[in-house]
């Protein structure tokens, strides 16, 4: 059998082609650039928002038996991109398909979709399926919750969040998913595609039970072992404005639309019963705690602890900057410099030269953070401390630990080298 996968580089697709292909499928993908690693007789180069007439799919789907299409986005680059790309298009490929007549077509879409429905996001899917229903063309709509998949961009993210001590979200405790692993969701497009008859128009394809937001977060955190947290409720007035100013940054996913869908989503609009997915498969779906592994609790913890970190050393140096120039008495710094054997002459300009060396770390760490500039502060630190430990020893002994306080420093300075880019 050949199928065409549309969105075939995305988190569904892409899980999809590969599941096809162990079946015994001769799976083409279909994206706007083909990976590195496929050929160039599995693979399609095609814009899908362009694609948007009957004809523009008619020589691409010669010979093939079946369409899975994977194609979605959840905001828009531009006005209309969501009428492009999830109904216009999509209509255009259903009606080639229909001319042809294609075998199968599978179309990915999502809870909550429907023509009426209150989001440009859910409206443009909902268009599509009723036309795909309206077709003579043997179909399924699978309506999927939110999808996990280790490489996928949200469960990164979701990852990360979950292993952060204090966390504020909007509608953790009242909005609720029902989490499906991706595994098991292209596992449900092989047997859809493979089917000789019997199939479902309509399927919703979702994880074994339903949790709130908060709930999905711990049971990630519990696959990766992580420590306890605490999830609060961002309060919604708050939580629009950062919506608003969150759609404003191209690669955020939190928009004033996609805060809208969470809301819906308390009254269960994205949760569905998992029973008929299961029955499918013949076995129990993946339960979210089984999603993430301990394994990965290091670089979910890293993905905020780097900048963290980043952002707390250049904030030490400006600080040091400041201090050493314009907040500690001078002649205390002058006693200093001649104790470490600095002529008189040469003590005000070196430590002019030391506090603007002291903000130049730090503007760099916050505009540039390479891996270069964490070995410009090991030698920086460690050289400070090698020439006090000799000419002013007694910091050593200081209840404050202005030198011991050096060596947890240098240990994180010395892992951020070796960790950074």
């Amino acid at each position: 059998m050949k199928v065409l996968i549309l969105g075939a580089t995305g988190l569904i697709g892409s899980h999809a082609l590969r599941a096809l292909r162990a079946a015994g499928c001769d799976v083409v993908g279909a994206s706007r650039r083909r990976p590195a690693d496929e050929r160039a007789q599995d693979w399609i180069e095609v814009d899908f928002g362009r694609m948007t007439s009957e004809s523009d799919w008619l020589p691409l789907l010669s010979g093939v038996d079946a369409v899975v299409n994977c194609v979605g986005i959840i905001r828009e680059a531009r006005d209309g991109d969501f009428d492009r790309l999830h109904r216009a298009a999509p209509v255009a490929v259903f009606a080639a398909c229909e001319r042809l007549g294609v075998r199968r077509v599978v179309q990915v879409s999502a809870l909550g979709s429907h023509p009426d429905a209150a989001t440009g996001y859910w409206r443009s899917k909902g268009a599509a399926e009723a036309d795909l229903l309206a077709r003579r063309l043997s179909v399924t709509i699978i309506r999927p919750s939110l999808v996990y998949g280790e490489d996928g961009a949200s469960s990164v993210m979701f990852r990360m969040l979950a292993t952060l001590p204090v966390l504020m979200m909007p509608m953790a405790h009242g909005a609720k998913v029902q989490a499906i692993h991706v595994d098991d969701l292209a596992a449900v497009l092989v047997r859809l595609v493979l089917a000789e008859g019997g199939v479902p128009r309509e399927l919703a394809v979702v994880g074994p039970r339903a949790t709130t937001m908060a709930g999905y977060l711990g049971a990630l955190r519990s696959g990766m072992q992580a420590a306890p947290a605490l999830v609060l409720d961002l309060p919604m007035p708050l939580a629009r404005v950062v919506a608003r100013v969150a759609g404003m940054i191209p690669s955020s996913a939190l928009t004033p639309e996609s805060l809208l869908m969470l809301e819906q989503s308390a009254d269960g609009g994205n949760t569905a019963d998992a029973g008929p997915a299961a029955a499918l498969l013949g076995r129990p779906l993946r339960d979210p705690v089984r999603f993430a592994r301990p394994d990965q609790r290091i670089a979910a913890t890293w993905a905020w602890g780097a900048p963290l970190v980043t952002v707390a050393m250049a904030l030490l140096w400006l600080i040091t900057a400041y201090v050493s120039w314009f907040g500690w008495p001078r002649a205390d710094s002058m006693a200093w410099l001649a104790a470490c054997g600095v002529p008189a002459g040469a003590q005000q300009p070196m430590l002019l030269a030391a506090s603007l060396a002291d903000a130049a770390v730090g503007v760099l760490l916050l505009l540039y953070p390479r891996r270069w500039v964490w070995a410009l502060q090991l030698a920086l630190v460690g050289g400070y401390t090698a020439i006090m430990s000799v000419c002013l020893p007694g910091f050593w002994l200081h209840p404050f630990g202005p030198l011991s306080k050096n060596l947890p420093l240098l240990a994180l300075m010395l892992l951020m080298w070796r960790a950074s880019r």
